[in-house]
This record gives structure tokens, C-alpha cells and sequence, in this order.
């Protein structure tokens, strides 16, 4: 099946909802920007205080007096626009689908499934995309300026080399991990564990160092430099960080272009100590890191709260090159589909490097409060990542989703897990082909309750969380070690200590220094007395998930959690944190039918 990139049926229709929502934005913009000249952030609140603006009432009154005086000149034209608007959401698909045939970044050769396993990496974050004048009220401003630097990110990831970080013993390991982070190892060399040249030569790039956001660039296109010398490919690599003093000295000593026994030795003994383990026992070991950058070789990003029309039109151009296929401007507006009336999407945005087969939107009946005007839902999306020898498809299920935020509904959010649960099956069965190999089934989204606090224990214990498993967590109630929160305290959100990522990873990583810029459960607990006092419990209110099931891929998919990462890079851009995981699969080989047969030969 092939989407349409239209949501509209033809042109016509598509340019008479353009030249609508034209006549509709002037009062919309006005309103957005009146209401927000009143509602500064408490970063603005800083740099007037510092500058000693004593003007500052002064512009803001001038600035709501233009606004106003717009808004009353707009308020006609929206009127007419919006009945123009309305009725064309009936014949409306509920997302948008942007593709490009040749992306600008490389994807490597297309998968077979058989021999080699894959690893796919997805991100999933909530950016806060909504009209300034909303943004505020949870500290943010400036949305159009936020979406360009966050584009920046996430496309900076996908050209990024992947690195492993190798050691010579558990010492060692326990040593670098809790003396620094894993972006702060110093003096250490790493080699090329992709293609090699004709005459088996390894590459070594020497003090690798810790990469900040202001040199980020610089040190990536160093690194690209150096790649480009021994491979022709532009694939991303996966480059191997080794930490040991015979193979370091080795490796920096030995000329790149002499083959010799001793040079063959170590490229061996490199490759058998980087090689990934064949399982790792998932239920007791979390392979979680706090990161100051977007993991390499994103392959799947889900995006949510990007309401505003404007910052999801800036991601899409410039996720674009790097994501080849985007939807965008997922949900329905006005009555199509829910009782209540929507004037903002659902704010789901994915980009996906891999063609994308299906789509399909369900909205969430039963939304009530502010959550009622958004159409907020479950995206669910067929994705091809590969094709067998015998020419079927290899393909994988994404599921986007961000539930009812009102917290003492907790009533509506086991409702919309429910439905979720008969929505993601009724969409893999109608769309899924015997002969295709599913080998990943994902779902992400923000589901607003965590699993620490006593008043969400309902929605900890919902059918949803024991079909789909949580890699960071035990059970409900019960975290993993080294698991934080993902919401971050709007109200510290622009401390020196925080407003950068690597100031961010170091605070996150020190308990204590934690509970001051993470948002964590208050939770009743009983003394002898009999009184309640409150208690902190857990690493944070982690309300952003992603989870995977094994059970509806195919049977000779073996599916291995690789990492899994807290994301520190969008620090001062939003008051989420990202996550990150990574799965890698494996098929058992491919068997030749014939092979089976019986010779009825003599």
C-alpha cells in the first residue's frame, strides 16, 4: 500500500482549505501573541531583571494595544474562513505524509533478515509545540526558534558514528562508569569496525575526547574526515572505543598500511572483545545511560505536542533529508470522529528513515478539560526495514500515543489503554501479510501517570504494561536501578546548573542534585501516629515510555534490548526528557525449501 501525501482527496479542496485556515491565522496569530506579551517566562524574568528594563511595562501595554487592535480587525475574516474550515474536515484524512525518494543521508544496504542482525534505534520526546501563548504557561516560549534548534539535534544524531565503549575488565568497567559518563572518556583509541579496506588495515583516531554542544559539529565532520579515508561507503559506523594500555599502544604505534602478524592479532582480539553479547537477561540488567546527545543512527523519532502548524511544517523541512518519510498533522479537527469540538490535532509527528506501508489514527473518546480541545489518540503505522531473498517483506509496527494529562482522571486513562490494546491488534491484523516477517512491534508515547506514585497504581497494573514489556522496570511499582524521571520542573528548568546538557547529565547523575530539577512522586505514607507525611520514591516521574513486545513477531525473530538512554541534549527546550532505545534483531538463517526435500533418485 502506498500513502497519499495529501490529506485531502484532490487539489481543489486542498487549496480551499489552505485559503480557509489564510483567513483564520491573523486572528489566531493576534490572540496568540496578546495573551502572551502578559506571560513572561522565568527566563525573561531574568534578563529584565539583569538589564534593568524599567521601560518593560511601558512596551508590554504598547504591544497589547497592536494586538488587540488587530484582533478586532482579523476577528471577520476568521469568522468566514472558519465556515469555509469546518465542513472540509469530513472528507479530511487525519494525517499528513511527506516522503522523499532519494534522502540525503545513506541508508545502508537494504536488510535480508537472514545471517547478520539489525540494530533499530528509536527516540521518542515530548517538545511542547504549542502556541506560544500556551507554551508559557509551562515555561517555554519562543516555539519556532525551539523547533529549528531541536530539528538541529535530532538531524545531527543521524550523521553521528555509533561508538561502543570496550574494556579489559570488570574493574575497568566499574571504574569508567562511575568515574564518568560514557561521553567523557578521554585518551582512548578507537577503530572502524564496519568495511574494511583490500588490505585489512585498521583505522586509528586518537584522543577521543568528550564532545560538548558547542563542538559537537566540528568533532562529528572530524571524525566523517577520517571515515572517508578508509571506506567509500556512507553508511553510518559503528566505531568501537578501546581502553587498555598494550592495545592502545599497539594500535598508535603500528603503521595503518603494514599488514604484519602482530597487526592481524590485534584487529582480532579487537573484534572478539566488541563483538555484542547473544543475550542479555533483560529482566535484571537495564543497559541505561544518561546522555548529553541524541543516540547515533536514529531511525525512528516520535514527537509529541507539536501543535503548532508552524513548528511541525519547520521540523518536517528540516528532518526531511535525513528522515525520509514523515507524518505530520496527525488527528482530526472540528466533529469529525469525537463528540467534542477539536481545534488542535493530536500533536503526534513521526519521522521514520524506512518507508512507511500503512497508517492508520484512532482518537480517544471521553477527553474532557483542556485535553478536550486537542484530538488526542493512537497512531499506528506499518513500517518496512527490509526484504528476504525470497523477495517478503521485512517489516516492523510503531504505535504513537500521548494520553489524558488531567491527573485525578485517572478513569479516562484506563479507558484509552483499553482501547489501544483493541486498536493496535485490529490495525496489525488488517494489514499484515502471511508471507511478510514482522520483527518489531514498539510503542511509545506520553502516557502521563509513572509508575511510582500510589495514584496511579491503576494504570500501573493495566493489561497494556504486562503485554507490553517495560525495559525499565520489574514490575508495577517497582523501577530498575539507575531509571529517572522524564519531567523535568518547569520552575528551574533555566538554572545555570541545568540550562545546558552537560551541566544537565552531571545534576541527573548526583541523587541528590536530582530532586531539585526532576519532578518526582508525593506519595502518603502512614507513621504510627496515624498522620501522612509525604515521601519521594522512585528516580523521578518517568511518564514517557517505550516498550516492545516479542509475542506477535515472527517466530524466528530473537529480539535483544541493546541500550537504552535518558537524553539530556534539549536542555532549556522543553520540560521532558527524551528517551532512547535501542533494540537489535536476529533471525535464525534462511533454509533453502529444497534442502528438505527427498531425493527419490537411485
Amino acid at each position: 500500500m502506498v500513502l497519499r501525501e495529501s490529506p485531502f482527496p484532490n487539489a481543489c479542496v486542498h487549496g480551499l482549505h489552505t485559503a480557509a485556515w489564510g483567513l483564520i491565522f491573523p486572528c489566531f496569530w493576534s490572540l496568540d501573541h496578546m495573551v502572551a506579551s502578559c506571560k513572561p517566562t522565568t527566563y525573561e524574568q531574568q534578563q529584565k531583571q539583569e538589564q534593568e528594563c524599567y521601560l518593560w511595562p511601558l512596551e508590554v501595554f504598547f504591544r497589547f494595544l497592536m494586538y488587540v487592535t488587530l484582533l478586532v480587525f482579523s476577528v471577520p475574516l476568521a469568522l468566514i474562513g472558519f465556515i469555509i474550515w469546518a465542513p472540509l474536515q469530513i472528507v479530511r484524512r487525519p494525517f499528513n505524509y511527506s516522503c522523499v525518494k532519494t534522502p540525503k543521508v545513506y541508508i545502508q544496504e537494504e536488510w535480508m533478515g537472514y545471517g547478520e542482525g539489525k540494530g533499530f534505534s528509536f527516540v521518542e520526546a515530548n517538545l511542547c509545540f504549542l502556541p506560544n501563548c500556551l507554551a508559557r504557561f509551562n515555561n517555554l516560549s519562543q516555539t519556532q526558534r525551539r523547533a529549528v534548534r531541536i530539528a538541529s539535534h535530532i538531524s545531527d544524531s543521524v550523521n553521528r558514528p555509533r561508538i561502543k565503549v570496550c574494556v579489559d575488565s570488570p574493574t575497568s568497567v566499574t571504574a569508567s562508569f562511575q568515574n564518568s559518563p560514557l561521553t567523557g572518556v578521554k585518551q582512548v583509541s578507537c577503530c572502524v569496525t564496519g568495511t574494511q579496506g583490500p588490505s585489512g588495515s585498521v583505522l586509528a583516531i586518537n584522543n577521543l575526547h568528550h564532545i560538548d554542544s558547542s563542538e559537537e559539529s566540528s568533532e562529528v565532520d572530524n571524525v566523517h574526515e577520517c571515515l572517508d579515508a578508509c571506506q567509500s561507503n556512507k553508511d553510518p559506523l559503528d566505531l568501537t572505543v578501546m581502553e587498555g594500555n598494550n592495545q592502545s599502544s599497539t594500535l598508535d604505534e603500528m603503521p595503518p598500511n603494514q599488514p604484519s602478524k602482530q597487526q592481524a592479532l590485534s584487529f582480532n582480539s579487537l573484534n572478539s572483545q566488541c563483538e555484542p553479547q547473544k543475550k542479555r537477561n533483560v529482566e535484571d540488567d537495564l543497559p541505561a545511560e544518561i546522555s548529553p546527545l541524541f543516540p547515533a543512527d536514529v531511525a525512528f523519532v516520535c514527537l509529541l505536542e507539536v501543535f503548532e502548524k508552524r513548528a511541525a511544517a519547520k521540523l518536517k523541512q528540516l528532518l526531511q533529508p535525513a528522515f525520509g518519510h514523515i507524518l505530520y498533522d496527525v488527528g482530526v479537527y472540528g466533529f469529525q470522529g469525537c463528540c467534542e469540538f477539536k481545534f488542535f490535532n493530536s500533536g503526534i509527528f513521526l519521522a521514520s528513515r524506512y518507508p512507511i506501508l500503512d497508517a492508520k489514527f484512532h482518537c480517544f473518546p471521553k477527553i474532557r478539560g483542556e485535553d478536550g480541545l486537542a484530538a488526542k489518540g493512537l497512531l499506528c503505522v506499518k513500517i518496512q526495514v527490509g526484504l528476504t531473498q525470497k523477495g517478503h517483506q521485512i517489516v516492523g509496527y510503531l504505535s504513537c500515543t500521548h494520553l489524558h494529562a488531567v491527573a485525578e482522571d485517572s478513569h479516562i486513562r484506563q479507558s484509552q489503554l483499553s482501547h489501544m490494546i483493541v486498536w493496535i491488534n485490529e490495525f496489525q491484523n488488517t494489514s499484515r501479510n502471511v508471507e511478510e516477517k514482522v520483527v518489531f512491534d514498539v510503542l511509545c508515547g506520553d502516557f502521563n501517570f509513572d509508575n511510582c506514585s500510589l495514584e496511579d497504581q491503576l494504570e500501573q497494573q493495566h493489561q497494556l504494561l504486562q503485554i507490553y514489556k517495560d525495559p525499565c522496570c520489574f514490575g508495577p511499582g517497582k523501577e530498575k536501578p539507575g531509571v529517572i524521571g522524564t519531567l523535568l520542573q518547569q520552575r528551574t528548568m533555566y538554572e545555570d546548573s541545568v540550562k545546558n546538557p552537560e551541566n544537565l547529565q552531571r545534576a541527573l547523575e548526583i541523587e541528590e542534585l536530582r530532586k531539585q530539577y526532576l519532578e518526582f512522586p508525593i506519595n502518603p505514607a502512614v507513621n504510627t501516629t496515624g498522620s501522612t507525611e509525604p515521601r519521594n520514591v522512585g528516580g523521578g516521574r518517568r511518564i514517557d515510555y517505550l516498550l516492545y513486545r516479542e509475542d506477535t513477531v515472527s517466530k524466528e525473530v530473537i529480539t535483544e534490548l541493546e541500550e537504552f538512554t535518558f537524553i539530556t541534549q534539549l536542555a532549556g527546550l522543553t520540560d521532558h526528557l527524551p528517551i532512547g532505545m535501542r533494540l537489535f534483531i536476529s533471525m535464525v538463517p534462511e533454509v533453502d525449501d529444497a534442502n528438505h526435500g527427498i531425493d527419490d533418485g537411485p
